[in-house]
């Protein structure tokens, strides 16, 4: 795939989740999409771990590991409530951090509230929606590998089921 192209997809994707059409400029979005593809987010704890397995397992980049593990992470904070966040970040630290510090989870993340929402941070990162179902298996087993109680990991296997 060519550059201009990966840059067209990104800012189209952008556009989409752009709360005001208006106010939107393809500059300031290819520009925001190359800041989001940057590995600037700084995963700590077992978090780090995570990627590890994402990256290994399902020969995705770091970017898109933390990217995606995030855009999930950020559903279920939203649907769930920050509470189901923290109870996830005492069990396994460093999830939080997949929530924050980068171009990519101010411009897409943030606004995920469905699993759309995470489609389209899926695309933006260069990945097709098959991916997410690819995801969810691995961090649901790492979730329980840390001692997430299986009541909160029904609700996030339910939240992040395809829809029907």
């Amino acid at each position: 795939m060519t550059a201009s192209l990966k840059h067209f997809l990104l800012a189209s994707s952008i556009y989409l989740l752009s709360p005001s059409v208006s106010a939107f400029s393809l500059s300031d979005a290819i520009s925001t999409g190359a800041e989001a593809l940057s590995p600037a987010t700084e995963v700590n704890g077992e978090a780090h771990q995570l990627v590890g397995q994402l990256q290994s397992q399902l020969g995705v980049t770091e970017t898109q590991a933390v990217g995606g593990a995030g855009a999930l992470l950020q559903l279920a904070q939203n649907q769930l409530g920050t509470d189901a966040i923290n109870n996830l970040n005492s069990e396994a630290s460093g999830l939080t951090s997949l929530l924050g510090g980068s171009s990519l989870s101010d411009s897409l993340i943030s606004k995920i509230s469905s699993m759309d929402g995470v489609q389209t941070a899926f695309s933006a990162l260069g990945m097709d929606a098959g991916m997410i179902q690819q995801f969810v298996p691995l961090i649901l087993g790492f979730l329980g590998d840390q001692g997430v109680g299986s009541s909160l990991l029904g609700q996030l296997q339910g939240l992040w089921s395809p829809a029907e």
